[in-house]
């Protein structure tokens, strides 16, 4: 062991380790001069990595099981633990409003608050299939329907300013979804599902928070965004960034009111069987969700098991993928450069691309 500063000995194993008692240097063992550090160390002859090097990799564990753990943990007590709760109880409220009510998650969200005694304002075009909707849940339920119509509007307003003092007040959202290239569809089409998506939840909710603030009194507000929201959704761009936009608005929303005795929820869902697909162009990703929707009813489960709870509950296989795994591995903006590169290969390119007559 000539060239190490301190004495070394056997073990009965057959290793040399430093003498006790004394602060030893790693001395070569592989090839080379006495006394140098060849390639294999002594941490590395005695079957370890250096310190330094396990110290790194135990953090880099540690954080990524932490990152998965603060989306995991969330997801399973909304999938399993949580039960639904009884809202008027809860709020202590008497009356909700529930947009896109006529169908989907909106309809069977109307039915399940009647159900616990909660008046509703039907909110939805006015056509026959709010009109349908509205009879079968006033014959189910005893409850105050306003009718559908003009008349709802001044029913609304009256209500708001003489009984919404006990408001619960959950926006579900009737989105849709525009599919093609942005520039081929007109832009009148885009703004209004822009609206639809969007601006509309942020008027209705500034005007009934206000309400509800005033009147001091607990409340809920509740919005269904996407999973498409927090990563790129080319051939339907207003769609994911106005799913976006409410996601970041109710996120932000929630903590200015929390301790006012009001809670913010927004929802991700997975694919849902609903009139959502109807006036979609024939995409693949299109035709996947619809093979995997699964009924209205479990969402609006989730909505009444996380509400107070959670400020945002994710729902299904889709949000388990997109936020649990895909953007815990890869960066967003580098998923973003990998879509923007190789689009152009998939075959859905192709299916929703306008041939343009070039003009000089």
């Amino acid at each position: 062991s000539r060239g190490c500063q301190s004495p070394i000995r056997s073990d009965p194993i057959g290793f040399r380790v430093p003498a006790a008692g004394r602060r030893a240097r790693r001395c070569d063992t592989g090839p080379g001069r006495p006394g140098q550090r060849g390639r294999a160390g002594g941490w590395k002859r005695l079957g370890y990595e250096s310190p330094k090097r396990v110290s790194a990799m135990v953090w880099i564990e540690a954080l990524t099981g932490l990152a998965f753990a603060s989306f995991i943990i969330p997801f399973l007590l909304a999938a399993f633990v949580w039960k639904r709760q009884d809202l008027k109880k809860k709020y202590d409220c008497d009356w909700a409003l529930v947009t896109g009510a006529s169908s989907g998650i909106g309809k069977v969200l109307s039915e399940r608050l009647c159900e616990q005694g909660i008046n509703v304002v039907m909110i939805a075009l006015d056509d026959a299939l709010l009109a349908q909707s509205y009879e079968e849940l006033s014959k189910r339920c005893s409850f105050s329907l306003p009718s559908p119509g003009s008349h709802l509007i001044a029913t609304l307003i009256d209500i708001s300013m003489c009984k919404f003092g006990k408001l619960e007040q959950i926006s579900a959202g009737r989105g849709y979804i525009t599919t093609g290239m942005f520039a081929d569809v007109p832009i009148e089409k885009h703004l209004l599902n822009l609206h639809c998506n969007s601006t509309c939840a942020v008027q209705i909710t500034h005007y009934f928070l206000n309400k509800m603030l005033d009147s001091g009194k607990k409340g809920l507000v509740c919005f269904t965004s996407s999973p498409a929201g927090c990563m790129p959704s080319p051939f339907a761009a207003i769609y994911g960034s106005s799913k976006a936009f409410l996601t970041e608005f109710a996120t932000s929303l929630a903590p200015e009111v929390k301790y006012n005795g009001i809670d913010v929820l927004v929802v991700h869902p997975s694919p849902v069987a609903s009139n959502f697909y109807n006036s979609v162009h024939k995409i693949s990703a299109i035709a996947f969700f619809q093979k995997t929707v699964r009924g209205p009813e479990n969402i609006v489960e989730y909505m009444f098991a996380a509400a107070g709870r959670t400020v945002m509950v994710e729902e299904g296989y889709f949000c388990f993928f997109v936020r649990g795994v895909l953007l815990k591995l890869i960066d967003v903006a580098f998923l973003t450069n990998i879509i923007t590169r190789f689009i152009h290969l998939n075959s859905d390119y192709k299916k929703v691309t306008v041939q343009r007559k070039k003009t000089n």
